[in-house]
């Protein structure tokens, strides 16, 4: 039988997370290819920034990668 492979795009973080096109939003987009360290010290920055909305998105980019 000729079984056709799909194709799937995404992202690959330097720490080898691979994250599919599809889970992404255009907010999450700049934090894709981070490693969980450089986003762990991204959150670090944002909070003492006080930007929280920012902190939101790393949080919920970590943690889809645990």
């Amino acid at each position: 039988m000729n079984e056709q492979k799909k194709t799937i795009w995404g992202f690959l973080s330097g720490d080898g997370f691979f994250q599919p096109v599809r889970a992404l939003t255009i907010a999450g987009l700049e934090y894709a290819s981070k490693t969980k360290a450089e986003l762990q010290g991204l959150l670090e920055e944002k909070v003492q920034q006080e930007r929280y909305e920012e902190c939101c998105i790393i949080r919920d980019e970590l943690s889809r990668r645990n």
